[in-house]
């Protein structure tokens, strides 16, 4: 277990830059799904060697340990940057022979190690995971074998989520490619097929509405947080977070809390139908998601239900949203953290003419079908990657007389299944 270099020459502020040597990384960077690299920071070559202790290698893990602890990340041969640090607030564990890294991995990502990181982990205002504590962990660990054999399940089970998250960025690449083209530039117009609106020049027959003109508009609520007993983590309705639209694509399947029925009767708050757009407007401007079930939500979030004889399709107004410049709401910096329910609902919204309008649905409601479609299979693999992950690391699942040479197939799958004692509501996708 290796920590940060926390000495006199750790990086201070003004030594960071948007591009550089070494990339050094930060909270936001190792999430509950690995690396993320929206945001970076750099340190020169210079500081980089200066620095001792906090470098990585490939097939590291990563583990956060302050602020946001337990998240943890994989050092592969596929992470774009090859000289990268940790802060302060963060571990390097690096395997020794007898323990595949991969493996490792795996292991603090399971729930019995979450729980045990729970368990540990001491500060409230700032959660702090010490060494000290680390040592006391314990799990399962098999002959390197059955480790590699582990590792060769799980993995295959990413690599298909991988692929198809990435086809899902580049259908939304080309969608709101396209979008941005017809629908903000309007190519294709001339300067007299023009007119000056209050936002600017549209098409002629365009106009705009506010969102409230064109849809049902609501806002989400939290009951008290004290009070417990109207949360669960598995049982009611799945109640939408800022941080669960993060952790989405455009469509929303999963939530990581619930309310009870109880719960939404006595506090009023206002169940969203299939098929809505949901819009994050407090801390967190602009984060976006399309309800796939009846929801509900907190109160940072907004609701917009658009009628069966609307102007607009949803996933016009979900492409309009992802495109708007929320600091063209309000005059100040605050504008980044929060705008409220009033400036929501008088959100502009430009209408293309019905003709117009149906050329889109043409092109578009395609894309989000297969979105969706690709959203829904890698719903079904997350649940089976984490319904298989405890299984294979407590031994439950003999994993001793599988062939991992061999692709990952349907078949393969069933045997899993057949395997596990607890029955589970997981559809069987096809990896090949």
């Amino acid at each position: 277990m290796i920590d940060g270099d926390r000495g006199k020459n750790y990086p201070k502020q003004d030594e960071f830059t948007e591009d550089g040597f070494c990339l050094f990384l930060n909270a936001k960077n190792v999430t509950d799904n690995g690396f993320n690299f929206e945001t970076k920071m750099f340190i020169s070559q210079e500081k980089d060697e200066i620095l001792k202790k906090g470098k990585l290698q490939r097939g590291d893990v990563i583990l956060t340990t302050r602020g946001t602890v337990g998240n943890v990340a994989f050092y592969s041969e596929n992470i774009p940057f090859d000289n990268i640090r940790i802060n302060s607030g963060m571990l390097i564990l690096r395997s020794k022979s007898e323990l595949s890294n991969k493996f490792l991995y795996y292991v603090l990502k399971s729930d019995f190690f979450k729980k045990q990181i729970y368990t540990f982990k001491s500060g409230t205002a700032q959660p702090q995971l010490p060494i000290s504590s680390l040592n006391h962990m314990k799990f399962y660990l098999p002959k390197i074998n059955i480790q590699k054999k582990i590792v060769t399940i799980l993995s295959n089970i990413d690599k298909k989520i991988k692929v198809l998250e990435e086809i899902n960025k580049n259908l939304l690449s080309i969608a709101d490619a396209v979008f941005k083209k017809e629908f903000r530039n309007f190519e294709g117009y001339s300067e007299d097929d023009l007119i000056t609106s209050d936002f600017g020049l549209i098409p002629k027959d365009w106009y705009y509405n506010t969102l409230d003109e064109i849809s049902d508009v609501a806002i989400g609520k939290t009951p008290p947080r004290k009070e417990t007993w109207w949360f669960s983590e598995k049982e009611g309705v799945k109640w939408v977070s800022i941080k669960d639209l993060g952790n989405s694509g455009t469509y929303v399947f999963e939530t990581s809390e619930y309310l009870t029925e109880e719960a939404i009767e006595k506090f009023n708050v206002k169940l969203i139908p299939e098929d809505t757009i949901i819009l994050s407007f407090k801390l967190t401007v602009g984060r976006l998601g399309i309800t796939t079930e009846e929801m509900v939500t907190n109160e940072a979030i907004a609701h917009f239900k658009l009628d069966e004889n609307s102007l607009i399709s949803k996933e016009y107004l979900y492409l309009y949203l992802k495109n708007f410049n929320y600091e063209e709401l309000g005059s100040t910096s605050s504008i980044a953290k929060a705008i409220n329910s009033k400036i929501v609902k008088k959100i502009p919204v430009l209408i293309p003419t019905n003709n117009k309008m149906e050329e889109f649905k043409k092109l578009f409601e395609n894309i989000f079908n297969e979105i969706k479609s690709n959203q829904l299979e890698i719903n079904s693999l997350t649940k089976l990657r984490d319904t298989l992950l405890p299984k294979l690391m407590s031994g439950e699942i003999n994993v001793s007389k599988i062939n991992c040479d061999l692709e990952l197939k349907y078949n393969y799958m069933k045997y899993l299944f057949n395997q596990i004692h607890t029955p589970i509501q997981i559809r069987c996708v096809k990896i090949n």
